[in-house]
């Protein structure tokens, strides 16, 4: 939206509080955009988790000379409009048609998850089991559903035998870029 008074501002939002923050000023009239990252998530596959691309800010296009500021500042979710000196921080619309081609219509971009075998000395941390949550290294796959481990217990070197089911996949995220 090129309109002489017209621009794109900054908001910060109350922490986890992005949807809410969008919901009432939409509610109120301005249109925002708050775009979202689709994390697929390691234990259900083709099963996603959104996240606000930017943590607790959202973006908001206001008329500078007839929008009422006030309105913003107290609605619902808002910390506050983001402010550069004394001055509110802009965002340029070219910023914003960029982020626009990265997302989908409904304002989110999926983050691909691969899923790989474990390679002899990958480093990982048990997901179940007695051993929930200490870090460990892969040795090898000892059978069709188990799998040996080498993790340090008081001070030593211990290889152990665990269900696979135990370590999880190994997911690797492909590095997020704009």
């Amino acid at each position: 939206m090129e309109i002489e008074n017209f621009k794109w501002f900054l908001v910060y939002t109350k922490a986890r509080e992005e949807e809410r923050a969008k919901k009432n000023l939409e509610n109120q009239g301005f249109e925002t955009f708050l775009p979202m990252i689709a994390y697929e998530k390691i234990s259900q596959p083709k099963s996603y988790s959104l996240k606000p691309m930017f943590p607790r800010y959202l973006f908001i296009i206001i008329n500078v000379e007839r929008d009422n500021w006030h309105l913003i500042k107290s609605t619902r979710g808002v910390s506050h409009v983001v402010l550069f000196g004394s001055k509110f921080a802009a965002v340029p619309n070219a910023v914003i048609e960029f982020i626009k081609t990265r997302v989908n219509n409904h304002s989110i971009i999926k983050q691909k998850v691969t899923r790989q075998l474990f390679q002899k000395g990958d480093k990982l941390v048990i997901k179940k089991g007695i051993m929930k949550g200490k870090e460990a290294t892969f040795f090898s796959k000892t059978g069709k559903e188990r799998v040996k481990i080498l993790l340090k217990l008081m001070n030593e070197i211990v290889m152990a035998e665990l269900p696979e089911h135990n370590i999880g996949p190994k997911a690797i995220s492909e590095a997020f870029k704009l």
